[in-house]
Order: C-alpha cells, then sequence, then structure tokens
C-alpha cells in the first residue's frame, strides 16, 4: 500500500538556505527571540523536555501541559532556524537540547513532560507532545539521527496504546497526528494510520470545537467556535491523514475548512482574526494572535505540498510578508502577541482582549506567541522550494540558495518588493528536470527568460509553470512577475459594515505609517530580563498644535494622522508607486516601495481621548470629510502602528 500520496515534499533541513534581506532578518533572530529565549525563560522555555522543570506560575494542573507546547514549539523554531541559518552556535545549542531529551526516554517510550502524579490523558499531553516530537523529528532528519527518529515512533506508540479507544481529548489533541503521520509516512506501520482514524471518528462523536470532519465539510463557520490560532492549526490534519490513506473524505474537509476561514475570518494582512483569541467577524481593529500566524502559515505549507495547489503558497506570502511582519520589533528582539490592521496603540492596556497583549515584549507570562514566532520565518523557508523527487518547485520567493540533486540553485531577488527574480545555477553535474515556477494569483503577464533568451510559457496566475531543460553550470534563469497597484474592499458585513478600502501591490499589503514612540519599561516576565531587553508601550507621536490647550488636549482634528479616508471609487491610476533608489538599509526599516494616495481629512473618525483602537466613526459606513490630502504609505510590515482599513469617505456633504 502507498505510505504517502502527497503531490509534493520539502527538501531536508539545510537544503534550502536563506541569503539577502532574507538571511539578514534570520540572523537578526538568532541574535533575539530566537536565540536566547530558553534563556530568557528558562523554566518556561529551556527546561521542560529536558530537567522537566516548568514555570510554577502557571499552576500544577497546567505546568507540563503548558511546558510541552511552549517550549516545544520553540524548540522546533531553534533547530529550523539554526539550519536554514547555518547558525553554528545555535546548532550546537539544539544538539545540546536532543541529547538532554533524549537521556529522558522511558522504557515504556514516552517522551514527553508529562511525570508520574501528572494526568497522561491531559489534551496537552498530546498537542504538547506533538510539538516538542516535531523538533525532534526536524532534528533527525537534519543530523540523520536514526535514533531520535526512532525514540519519536515510539513514544507514537506509547499514545497508540495509552490513549486507544475513546481515551483522546477533543479541543487540541488530535494535533499529534501531525507526528503521527510523518512516522507512518517513514514507517508504514498501521497502527499510527488506525489511531489517527480513530482519533476523527471519535471527535464526529464528541466535537465541541468544530474539528470533525462533519463540522469541517459543513459550509458555514461559526464564530467563537474554536480558538483562532487552534482551527487553523487544525486544518491541516485530516489532509495529512488523506495522504496516508487516499480517503477523500479527510482532504475535502481541510479544503472546505481552509476556504471557510479564508472567506470569514481572515484579514488582509492574511491574520485569521480573534477576539478573546477566538474566531470572529472581520473588523478595522479585530486582533490576530501571533500564534494564528505561525499555524496557519504551517497549514498552508502542508496543504501546499500534500496538493501540489499553488493557491495555498499565496496565502504563506500574504501572512509573512505581511500580517506576521507587522507584529515583530525590527531588532527581533518583542513580538506583539495581539496586532490588528488599524491599530493606534500597541500598550499594556491597548488590547480589547486581555489586558497587556498589544505590548510588545520578549517573553509573556504565557509565552506561546513569542516561541511560535521563532517558528514562522524557518518555516517559510522550508517552503521555498518542494520537490516531487524528480523536479523542483518553487512555491514562495525569497533571496534563497537551494541544493537538488547536482544543482545548487541561487535566487537573487527583492522579491517581495521587486518583481524581478534571478536564478543562477552551479552544476556539479548538469541536470536535466523542471523547474515549476508559482506564477502569483495577482500577477499577469509573468516574463521568462533562459541566459538571456525569452521563453514563451503558458503562465497562468495561480498555478505553476514548468519550464524543463539540462541545466548547466552557469545558467541563468530571469523571472519578472509585473506587480499593480490592486484596490478591494474588505468584507466587515458581519460586524461593522463600514466596507473599508484596502491597498496592495504584488503581495504586499500598505499601510499609513502612524508616528511611534516606543517606551521601554520592565513589564511583567516571569524571570527579570537582562540588560538589553525590555517590554515596549508603542503610542503615537502627536505634535503640540500651537494653539491652546484645549485643542493640545481635545481634538486636534487638524494633526491626528490616522483620521483620514479615501474616495470608494478611487482607481488604481490614481496611486503613485515610488522605489527607492538604493536598498542599504534593512528592507523592514527603510522601505523600498511607497504608495502615494490622494486621501481626504476626516477629522471625526476616532475619539479624541482614545487609548485603544476603535473602529472608525461613521455614517451609513462612511466618515465625514473635509480638506484633500495625499497620503504616503508603506509595506505593511514595515509598521507597528498604523491605518490599513481605510474609511470611505462621504463626499455628498
Amino acid at each position: 500500500m502507498k505510505n504517502n500520496y502527497s503531490a509534493l515534499r520539502q527538501l531536508p533541513p539545510g537544503d534550502v538556505k536563506a541569503s539577502g534581506w532574507l538571511l539578514e532578518q534570520l540572523l537578526r533572530v538568532c541574535d533575539g527571540l530566537g536565540g536566547h529565549l530558553d534563556e530568557l525563560e528558562p523554566d518556561m522555555i529551556g527546561t521542560p523536555y529536558t530537567t522537566h522543570e516548568t514555570h510554577h506560575g502557571w499552576g500544577a494542573e497546567r505546568r507540563a501541559g503548558w511546558g510541552a507546547e511552549i517550549s516545544g514549539n520553540y524548540w522546533n523554531g531553534l533547530v529550523q532556524l539554526a539550519f536554514t541559518s547555518g547558525d553554528e552556535g545555535l546548532i550546537k545549542k539544539a544538539d545540546k537540547w536532543v541529547c538532554e531529551v533524549m537521556a529522558n526516554r522511558r522504557p515504556d517510550g514516552y517522551l514527553g513532560t508529562y511525570t508520574d502524579g501528572d494526568n497522561m490523558f491531559d489534551d496537552y499531553n498530546a498537542w504538547g507532545t506533538n510539538c516538542g516530537m516535531t523538533a525532534l523529528l526536524t532534528y533527525a532528519e537534519a543530523r540523520g539521527r536514526e535514533d531520535v527518529f526512532d525514540a519519536v515512533y515510539r513514544c507514537m506508540l506509547w499514545f497508540c496504546e495509552n490513549w486507544a479507544g475513546d481515551k483522546k481529548t477533543r479541543y487540541v489533541g488530535v494535533s499529534i497526528a501531525e507526528c503521527m503521520m510523518k512516522c507512518y509516512f517513514r514507517t508504514g506501520d498501521g497502527r499510527l494510520m488506525d489511531f489517527c482514524r480513530d482519533y476523527f471518528d471519535f471527535l464526529s462523536r464528541n466535537d465541541l470545537f468544530g474539528i470533525s470532519l462533519e463540522a469541517m465539510l459543513d459550509p458555514t463557520l461559526h464564530y467563537n467556535s474554536n480558538h483562532g490560532a487552534g482551527y487553523v492549526n487544525h486544518i491541516s490534519h485530516p489532509a495529512l491523514v488523506w495522504a496516508g490513506c487516499g480517503d477523500d473524505i479527510y482532504l475535502r474537509a481541510a479544503v472546505n475548512a481552509y476556504e471557510k476561514v479564508r472567506a470569514k475570518a481572515t484579514h488582509a494582512t492574511g491574520g485569521v482574526t480573534c477576539e478573546s483569541e477566538y474566531l470572529v467577524p472581520v473588523g478595522s481593529n479585530v486582533e490576530t494572535e501571533y500564534c494564528a500566524f505561525t499555524m496557519y502559515n504551517k497549514s498552508l505549507a502542508d496543504l501546499a505540498c500534500i496538493t501540489g495547489d499553488a493557491r495555498y503558497a499565496d496565502d504563506m506570502e500574504r501572512v509573512v510578508f505581511n500580517g506576521a511582519q507587522g507584529a515583530r520589533k525590527k531588532d527581533e528582539r518583542a513580538i506583539a502577541y495581539l496586532s490588528s490592521p488599524n491599530q493606534i496603540f500597541a500598550t499594556d492596556n491597548s488590547s480589547y482582549a486581555d489586558g497587556i497583549h498589544q505590548v510588545y515584549a520578549p517573553c509573556v507570562p504565557v509565552a506561546c506567541c513569542p516561541v511560535t514566532s521563532v517558528r514562522i520565518l524557518p518555516e517559510f523557508v522550508r517552503s521555498i522550494a518542494l520537490t516531487d523527487g524528480d523536479s523542483l518547485f518553487y512555491a514562495v520567493y525569497a533571496p534563497s540558495t537551494v541544493r537538488f540533486k547536482t544543482l545548487t540553485v541561487t535566487l537573487d531577488t527583492l522579491y517581495p518588493f521587486r518583481d524581478t527574480l534571478d536564478f543562477s545555477f552551479a552544476a556539479a553535474k548538469p541536470l536535466e528536470c523542471a523547474i515549476y515556477l508559482r506564477v502569483p494569483e495577482w500577477c499577469e503577464g509573468a516574463v521568462f527568460a533562459v541566459n538571456g533568451v525569452p521563453v514563451g510559457l503558458e503562465a497562468r496566475p495561480g498555478e505553476y509553470v514548468p519550464i524543463r531543460r539540462l541545466w548547466s553550470d552557469r545558467d541563468l534563469l530571469t523571472v519578472r512577475f509585473p506587480m499593480k497597484v490592486r484596490i478591494k474592499h474588505i468584507n466587515d458585513s458581519d460586524r461593522a459594515n463600514n466596507r473599508p478600502i484596502v491597498f496592495e501591490y504584488g503581495p504586499l499589503l500598505f499601510s499609513l505609517p502612524i508616528p511611534e514612540h516606543w517606551a521601554p519599561y520592565p513589564g511583567r516576565p516571569a524571570t527579570p530580563l537582562p540588560e538589553g531587553w525590555h517590554w515596549y508601550n508603542v503610542t503615537p507621536v502627536i505634535p503640540p498644535s500651537g494653539l491652546d490647550v484645549y485643542d493640545d488636549m481635545g481634538m486636534r482634528k487638524h494633526l491626528i494622522s490616522w483620521n483620514v479616508a479615501v474616495d470608494e471609487h478611487i482607481s488604481p491610476a490614481d496611486v503613485t508607486v515610488i522605489r527607492a533608489e538604493t536598498s542599504d538599509g534593512y528592507v523592514w526599516e527603510e522601505p523600498l516601495i511607497k504608495l502615494k494616495v490622494p486621501a481626504y481629512k476626516a477629522p471625526y473618525s476616532y475619539p479624541p481621548y482614545a487609548y485603544k483602537t476603535f473602529e472608525p466613526y461613521t455614517d451609513n459606513g462612511r466618515a465625514y470629510v473635509t480638506d484633500k490630502l495625499e497620503l504616503e504609505l508603506v509595506p505593511y510590515g514595515c509598521t507597528a502602528l498604523r491605518i490599513t482599513y481605510f474609511p470611505r469617505a462621504d463626499l455628498a456633504h
């Protein structure tokens, strides 16, 4: 029986490496959260899998489970970061962690964070163990360590035996299907497949969070039915089971779940909506949990491999280049747990959901989001190039170097800020194969040339196009994906029904940046932060009006930069694209591209004494406006405070 029906698969860790601006960012991550979170919060992140020490503040019922999830996700990110960046110090750190985890193998095969006295049937035992075991599987593949793979395999068999029948949970426990299926693809052990199918049968009889096959197949997405990050984490699980058994119902469930959440609960940023972390309708100030960026990107990567469908890669770029980037401090030493398309404040009391969670911080008391922020970029790097065994598929684009059989392919590009991609080939031996290139869904008129000679291809947006030839040393493949301004109306009909306007160019979403004041303060970390690490309240800079005190403290209607609106009939021809002449700075700090957009002052759109970001005040969905002005927009990922969903101007009054 065939063990894996997936159309494509990722290359081994280390065979795709970042270069250019992406490598610069990864090195910042190595120097920032990625390389140091286990040191900043040792009990929370460093030790749960090694010494089983966990953060006492979580309480007895949660310590082992949260330790499993948070620590496991960090080490999964660190292992991938180490091999995609080539950082020798992080590789040694990964070696040490794996050695210490392997020393904890129990005779019965269990390898998680739970110990005697813990509830081994707790939901987070399966979910958290999956996080840690995924890190070990990645390491085993990178290092060629069969003993590490065998340890994970035995741990999965422990769950098959001990969680048999209805000894399962109905929240995130089914996530263990990820490790189960990865082990199944290697071993063909039917016990692993049976466990995963039994789990979905259990959910069909005990569903509470909308993750049974029946719920996923249902055309309706129910708001508040599930944790936003949890839901998008789950959508690839039935697809993984399909890849092992070929039963169509599993794949249809995964695809339908994706289509529902994309249509009803996904921002133009690529982020999945949440309030109190649960799925909600789209709105200008509706937040996304950072975990949702990472988990959605992971599921999209799985679906891109399993189905071979290019549309999932388009969504990966949307998530990583926009929403996920816009919630990171550019020195990679803090992230926002929650962020939103319109965000005037990012402080310890600006979130609608839970107090501190819009603040920028290295590590909050429940650090699920900081650790998953370490995962998302190296996982994106691994998705740049995929294979079916014979051909190379470029799914997402960023500067990188790929090893494939006898070829080393270097992609030199400033994409997503520029539309040209240069692939240069070094060949130890010429190789005849097809290079498949994803044509972005927004691209019309893609252009291709090999060694300067144009290649006529039928390049349909949202699909892969192959170029087959004998690739030799010093070959050059040049690709251009022409970018155009796109203007869209956001469907927020289940909430404010303001139908705000957004501006896109290529894969990038654009925002009006609000001048920022970063105020460092000690915060409330579980462990005191060392010198050089801070929490930050980010507030808008508002210059004094020069008038009287009431104007300075009150409406300031002529000075508040975010009180703006846009003509709903604006055309792309009305927008001017400005490209920076040089690229000497860091791309997320010094924008390489900007948009100039005609707009209007909308003086009463937001309250004057705000400390949170409100939905813009409108009359029948349109904002009262006065003078004309011109806005200079930058890529969303270059901002921390911004307006992205622009109110429609009321031009009738």
